[in-house]
């Protein structure tokens, strides 16, 4: 998509047309699509206590990936009901209370998806933090080409440890728009329209200069969560364009944040022969550092001492393992994920904040599964959501 604008240059839509939910915020949203897949307990148990046409009505959970077809004959009905929603104009800035204590706040609006970018080795405004899987789009497209309205889960990430932009959505006027508690373990939410953006423009200007100050080129943020969705946003503008489908509608998190927090993702392995995988393992992985591999019980094991080196080899090794041998990988949060019968557990070390930007500046794109935004229940939920047709 070529862009008549200056390279350094990005749109931000601070005043475009946002869907809210009807009634209740907690009758309506849910967690983000791709959390719970190895637990669809916990889906079934929200489409117990949830409404007709909440959020859950128009997304599909990974975890039900194997009904695809189903499931999104049924997402093009509840796109039959129109009267979900009211229009408001401007940009909604976000507080959340997880059920961990934790308070988090974002500004949701649109970009333009000239200005990002998920290829390897790419100077794009916005760019994806780790690799993107291109099969994972496809099931994506199905979704968003049925629908005529995009319900999104990406976060976006700013460097903005002076809070340059956050102090503007302080001193903004706000209405409130919404204001209650999610079902699943979500916690509190708080939505509040700000509809004079001309301060928050001049913000996002400034962390650009920056930017451009500390890195040597521009950069507006880097993709957090929702890379997927906001790739399969671009394929939709690229391969089947309308008049509004050429932006996306994104929450944007300053990195720093309090009520952020970056976590590691460990490595759930389970394979026919153990004693091979073990085996294998100690002499295919290298390095000065050393981790841990419970089956069930802690076995330490070395590996490289940079982390993303690390991540890379384990990887590696294990893909190529099950490629070959059979077997499964999973991706699981918390230490007490690791410890699970039959399975190798294998636990990798955090990515700090403050590591972010320069690692994908410098090095590129990160391996997936590098980092987690937090548990689970803490992931973004579904409630704004925009026209694409």
């Amino acid at each position: 998509m070529t862009k008549s604008k200056n390279q350094s240059e990005i749109v931000i839509y601070f005043n475009d047309e946002i869907l809210i939910p009807n009634g209740d915020v907690g009758d309506f949203a849910v967690v983000a699509c791709d959390q719970f897949s190895s637990m669809p307990e916990y889906w079934t148990e929200l489409e117990k206590v949830l409404p007709p046409h909440s959020a859950l009505d128009y997304v599909l959970p990974e975890c039900f990936l194997a009904e695809a077809d189903e499931r999104i004959r049924k997402i093009k009905s509840s796109a039959a009901a129109n009267d979900r929603f009211h229009a408001v104009r401007g940009t909604v800035a976000v507080t959340r209370t997880t059920m961990y204590g934790r308070t988090r706040r974002g500004i949701v609006a649109s970009v333009d998806l000239s200005d990002y970018e998920y290829a390897v080795g790419n100077t794009a405004l916005i760019r994806a933090s780790e690799r993107t899987i291109e099969e994972r789009i496809p099931p994506r497209v199905k979704i968003r080409e049925a629908l005529d309205i995009e319900l999104p889960h990406i976060m976006l990430l700013v460097d903005d440890p002076e809070n340059v932009l956050f102090g503007a959505v302080s001193a903004a006027k706000k209405t409130t728009l919404y204001d209650g508690e999610l079902k699943g373990g979500g916690g509190h939410i708080k939505g509040e329209l700000i509809a004079e953006t001309t301060e928050l423009s001049a913000a996002v200007n400034r962390l650009i200069e920056q930017s451009t100050a500390k890195y040597g080129a521009p950069l507006f943020a880097l993709v957090g969560d929702g890379n997927h969705s906001l790739a399969t946003a671009k394929y939709c503008a690229t391969h089947h364009s309308t008049p509004l489908n050429g932006r996306a509608l994104v929450e944007i998190v300053n990195i720093y944040d309090e009520g952020l927090v970056f976590e590691p993702i460990h490595r759930l392995v389970k394979v026919d022969d153990p004693v091979m995988f073990l085996d294998s393992f100690k002499s295919a992985v290298k390095g000065s550092a050393t981790t841990t591999i419970y089956a069930p019980n802690p076995i330490e094991v070395s590996v490289p001492d940079d982390k993303i080196e690390a991540i890379k080899a384990v990887d590696k090794f294990c893909e190529t393992f099950v490629k070959h041998f059979g077997g499964s990988i999973e991706y699981v949060h918390g230490d007490g994920a690791l410890k699970r019968d039959g399975h190798f557990g294998i636990k990798m070390r955090g990515m700090e904040k403050n590591e972010l930007f320069p690692a994908v500046v410098y090095g590129g794109v990160l391996p997936k599964k590098t980092f987690s935004l937090g548990e689970a229940e803490e992931k973004r939920f579904y409630v704004e959501a925009r026209r694409i047709k």
